[in-house]
């Protein structure tokens, strides 16, 4: 099979290849791969991308806040430090 090369450097992989590896209806965050260049030839791989979700300033400090505040002589973590601790092993449970 051939295909071409646009001058963004884009390229359309054959309908007949992409059923032929099963990926036909991968979602939209299942459509990365990783390249890279073997004996001359150019090898796709199917990835899976973990993304990271970034806290903006602003609500990580609110966060901050209320993490660290005393209610009735208790404390809620403590720290910034134990309060980013809990939020962390939360982001990775989800």
């Amino acid at each position: 099979m051939v295909t071409k090369m646009t001058v963004k450097n884009q390229i359309t992989v054959p309908k007949k290849i992409i059923e032929r590896m099963g990926l036909v209806d991968l979602k939209e965050e299942d459509r990365y791969f990783e390249i890279q260049i073997k004996d001359d030839c150019i090898v796709l791989k199917p990835v899976t991308l973990i993304v990271e979700e970034r806290i903006p300033e602003e609500k990580w400090h609110k966060f901050e806040t209320w993490a660290t505040k005393i209610e009735k002589d208790d404390v809620v973590f403590g720290s910034s430090k134990k309060a980013s601790q809990f939020l962390k092993k939360r982001i990775k449970k989800s």
